[in-house]
């Protein structure tokens, strides 16, 4: 997938396995900013090692957003093998200087992409209780609520339907 920009100068693209570090500097940064968002914690996931993060997200891709050469926001796509037209949108985060700029809707459109080219029949993915930021972010992008349980308690599960 190539580098994409949009008219304010942000890009997104995939991060490869050698770019671990950037991968685990904005995935840590999400969590101490924004912990009540994931199904995880700082604590968590500061212990995963190298190879851990060269192979995050399993089944899947990471991609990062970059305000010129400042890396302001990563969204992972995620693939179960039990699923393999599911793709899950997760961990996304935009830092607190790049919100309101259109970075989360280049993100999705970077998970979306990847899930289209992997012939995906949606996209799905869950919102915390409470992230009424996010909810507004994905249905502006085109996702419905659906009746599903979700992982975490009083979370939203949403899915994008692909043509």
């Amino acid at each position: 997938m190539s580098r994409r920009t949009n008219r304010r100068g942000v890009d997104t693209r995939p991060l490869t396995s050698d770019e671990w570090q950037l991968k685990r500097h904005l995935r840590l940064a999400a969590l101490l900013d924004s912990p009540a968002a994931f199904a995880s914690s700082h604590a968590r996931e500061a212990g995963r090692g190298e190879a851990g993060w060269r192979d995050w997200p399993w089944h899947g891709s990471a991609f990062a957003a970059f305000d010129g050469a400042e890396p302001v926001g990563i969204a992972c796509a995620w693939v179960t093998p039990a699923e393999p037209d599911v793709t899950h949108l997760i961990s996304m985060w935009v830092c607190p200087s790049a919100r309101g700029r259109g970075v989360a809707g280049r993100l999705v459109g970077a998970v979306t992409g990847w899930a289209r080219q992997r012939a995906a029949r949606r996209v799905e993915l869950e919102v915390g209780a409470g992230n009424d930021a996010a909810l507004r972010t994905y249905t502006r992008a085109g996702f419905t609520v659906t009746g599903r349980e979700p992982f975490t308690a009083g979370g939203t599960v949403l899915e994008l339907r692909l043509p």
